[in-house]
């Protein structure tokens, strides 16, 4: 299994920003809930336990078992402070005080700290109580209950004392469960405090309700949480836009009011895997967004607004339509490849708009067979960004597509031109924009079909830890795995993955270990599967499966000649299959040991790499090192591969001593290739983090470009990730049944065409030279060859791989478009 899990910041260890940012200096929020000061608190000195244990590396130490009731509350950088307790990476983290005895509770509070560095709010503190320390009753909910008296979270940089004097309870045991946002990485605390109530508040008649524990708290309540978080986000941000604008004062009080009229209560929503994420939530959330609409229309926009996206740009459900522009909706594309377009539709009614598109004046209007439209939906993330990323397609009727536009909600058309069968030329037309009683609105399209023929087969390899083989993992089922592998084919993926256990199946004779005897239906199925792929990925996982490996293989000691004998007799009859299958041995590709690192016990993937390129060495030994400073590892890890893939975000942080080692690794023999694995997907920039990756690969000289992982929902539908464990990492829209494109990956199908561009160019300047042909058309393209990435890469930002992260996004479309007056040039 692939672990890596870099953050979004390209920071492989986001303790250390966290660490760095503590040098600055900030205002301090006056703790809330002074008037409880004077409450005797029962919890002072008590004994208490944390599960998990303390993972945040900067505030753990041996203290943390006494540090919460001592009395003490730090006024310094809250997390760096030894006196803090923190969790990192964790779902929610468990504070159970013992009080000695039973004891009447009237209140409670907790000191957390957040605001800058990645540091959220935590998103529910519930409080629990347990006379006997194994069955524990709810007693309130402290986030809830703090903020009705002391207000909203302060903005940026603050400390702020989490308290309620509102509880009626009783208990020795008192339990706080923290549970951070979705996507909330960090848990910390200085101080926990438990108010004492009166006697009277012991009442066993009364009773305490059900019993119920942490885990059933954070169960139930992740979904409503989130769905609250979303409202009361957008609220905010929506308030800020009304006050942004000219308007009178009192045309934004009277929007401001509706938004705090809205029904708070949310509609029974059903915790199950009919939920799905996809904005506007419920219908209280849909009544914000009903607000917005309203405020567009004061501000003088059309009742349907209609203008051209900038392709890859992120959207935000809270914004303001672009008034009417002249901007074309610009489409170059050779005959066989995949390019994408984007209208954007903001509806300042207060009904939902039913809205036809139809093409005029472009080959085969009004519907041509070339285009695919889809209706991008807004889906919510497991780290509460909202993001415009899912493209299923848009109804396609015998006059029109058909999308409906919501009030007060952006709605982007996606378009995917596929051009096959159109003659090579400059068409210009528009697209036709139509709703009952409003009058039509055309936007200019100008599709240019340049004459060349993108081939069938693209150079670069690519693939994705996909695991198509033995039914799927992760995300991949057995109901969806066939529209899974078409999605992938048809995005050029021709370097899928299977785990070990395709060449795992295998017996050696007793009496003569020369002969071994195969089970070659995992494989065979899998290449079925796969039957046009460029090469064969295997992850032999040594290092999670090598006591199993090595019991088949009779239990030779790893690097003995024995060993050597029998993995090479091994891979002698893999590779004789995959001969009679027509696959030659370079086509097949094995990882033995995933990201070895500093301090990696690289023993057994030596001797396996040794045995396997002794006895077959067109056999591909492919590995992603992930030594943040690789000149200091073992140079017989290096030694041993075909193949070295590091890691594009680490690449970029590592700079220049970095990419030179790998440089000097390329010019020693070795083939140069690209992996990224940052997560959450859906938050990384389609262009900067997914597209990029293979003008990377061009600039360096590379030849592959990977992801984790294609098929990583992280245990959860893609269409609700509140319920994901992690991640996720899918860079499309995968559930157990069905399969939805994605912006990521269509910017990954993009990438692939874009890395051929250069590769058709390199062709076309060598046919030039060869036929003896200079002059400038040659010039100007050997001059694109070597700098036109380059330049696409130094642009401004491209480095910041976050989706919300400012940044040009048209230049490497204009260095595209650059390659294709060359190549007409040059033919």
């Amino acid at each position: 299994m692939k672990t890596c899990q870099f953050p979004i910041g390209v920071r492989r260890n986001a303790s250390v920003g966290l660490l760095l940012i503590s040098i600055l200096v900030l205002n301090l929020s006056p703790a809330s809930g002074a008037e409880g000061d004077a409450a005797e608190n029962v919890a002072l000195g008590k004994r208490y336990t944390l599960l998990p244990p303390p993972t945040y590396a900067h505030c753990t130490d041996a203290g943390d078992r006494e540090q919460l009731t001592d009395g003490k509350t730090t006024s310094a950088y809250f997390w760096t402070q030894q006196g803090t307790v923190g969790w990192q990476s964790v779902r929610y983290a468990m504070i159970t005080i013992d009080l000695g005895e039973i004891q009447a509770i009237a209140g409670a509070s907790l000191t957390t700290a957040a605001g800058v560095a990645g540091v959220t709010w935590p998103q529910a503190v519930y409080v629990l109580v347990s006379d006997d320390g194994r069955e524990f009753y709810p007693a309130g909910e402290l986030v809830s209950l703090d903020r009705q008296q002391h207000g909203p979270w302060p903005e940026g940089y603050a400390i702020r004392r989490l308290v309620t004097r509102e509880l009626r309870t009783w208990g020795r045991y008192v339990q706080l469960v923290i549970v951070p946002l979705p996507g909330g990485p960090y848990i910390f605390t200085d101080e926990v405090e438990v108010f004492r109530g009166p006697p009277s508040l012991i009442d066993a008649a009364r009773g305490r309700g059900e019993p119920t524990d942490a885990k059933t708290l954070y169960e139930q309540g992740r979904l409503h949480r989130a769905v609250a978080q979303r409202r009361e986000l957008d609220a905010a941000a929506l308030k800020k836009q009304i006050a942004a604008t000219d308007l009178e004062a009192s045309v934004q009080a009277c929007l401001a009011a509706r938004i705090d009229a809205a029904p708070a209560a949310q509609e029974a929503i059903v915790a199950d895997a009919s939920f799905r994420a996809v904005l506007p939530l419920d219908a209280p959330h849909a009544a914000l967004f009903g607000v917005q609409a309203e405020l567009w229309n004061r501000l003088g926009h059309a009742p349907l607004s209609a203008w051209a996206g900038v392709l890859w740009d992120p959207l935000t459900p809270v914004m303001l339509p672009q008034r009417e522009s002249s901007r074309t909706i610009e489409v170059h594309t050779m005959q066989g490849e995949y390019r994408a377009a984007a209208l954007n539709l903001a509806n300042s009614t207060d009904q939902p708009q039913v809205v036809r598109l139809r093409f005029c004046n472009l080959p085969q209007s009004p519907l041509p067979e070339y285009v695919t439209l889809h209706e991008v939906e807004w889906t919510d993330t497991s780290q509460g960004v909202p993001v415009a990323a899912a493209l299923p397609a848009a109804a396609r009727t015998s006059d029109g597509w058909t999308v409906t536009v919501l009030p007060g909600l952006v709605r982007q058309v996606w378009m995917t031109w596929h051009v096959t069968d159109v003659p090579a030329g400059d068409y210009a037309g528009s697209i036709l924009v139509e709703t009952p009683n409003q009058p039509p609105r055309e936007i200019p399209v100008r599709l240019k079909v340049w004459p060349f023929q993108f081939p069938s087969q693209p150079s670069l390899w690519l693939g994705g830890w996909c695991y198509t083989n033995n039914g799927g993992s992760r995300g991949v089922t057995a109901q969806n795995r066939a529209a899974f592998v078409e999605h992938l084919q048809q995005r050029f993926v021709n370097a899928p993955w299977a785990t070990g256990s395709v060449l795992r199946s295998f017996e050696f004779d007793r009496t003569d270990p020369q002969q071994i005897r195969l089970d070659t239906k995992p494989l065979d199925d899998w290449i079925a599967l796969w039957p046009h792929a460029k090469r064969y990925m295997v992850f032999l996982a040594v290092a999670d499966y090598g006591g199993a490996i090595q019991s088949s293989l009779g239990g030779a000691a790893l690097g003995s000649p024995d060993f050597d004998q029998r993995v090479g007799t091994w891979i002698k009859a893999w590779v004789a299959h995959l001969r009679s299958r027509g696959i030659t041995p370079d086509q097949l590709a094995l990882l033995i040991h995933d990201e070895p690192h500093e301090g990696s016990d690289i023993g057994a993937l030596l001797a396996w790499a040794r045995a396997i390129r002794a006895a077959e060495p067109d056999v591909l030994i492919w590995e992603d090192p992930t030594y943040r400073n690789p000149a200091a590892a073992p140079a017989e890890l290096f030694e041993a591969c075909s193949i070295l893939c590091p890691n594009r975000p680490m690449w970029l942080e590592g700079g220049e001593p970095f990419a030179r080692f790998y440089r000097r690794q390329q010019a020693a023999g070795r083939v140069l290739q690209f992996y990224s694995c940052s997560g959450p997907a859906r938050l990384l920039d389609p262009y900067a983090y997914y597209r990029l990756q293979a003008w990377q690969c061009w600039q360096e000289g590379a030849t592959g470009s990977f992801f984790w992982a294609f098929g990583d929902n992280s245990g959860a539908s893609s269409w609700n990730e509140y319920f994901a464990t992690s991640g996720p990492y899918a860079p499309l829209f995968l559930d157990d049944t069905t399969v939805t494109a994605g912006k990521q990956m269509e910017a990954i199908r993009e990438s692939v065409e874009d890395y051929e561009y250069f590769v058709m160019l390199r062709a076309a300047v060598a046919r030039a030279k060869a036929a003896g042909r200079t002059g400038a058309a040659v010039t100007e393209a050997e001059t694109l060859l070597s700098d036109g990435a380059r330049s696409v890469l130094a642009a401004e930002g491209v480095n910041k791989l976050r989706w919300d992260d400012p940044k040009d996004r048209t230049r490497a479309d204009a260095v595209r478009v650059q390659i294709l007056e060359a190549l007409t040039a040059i033919q």
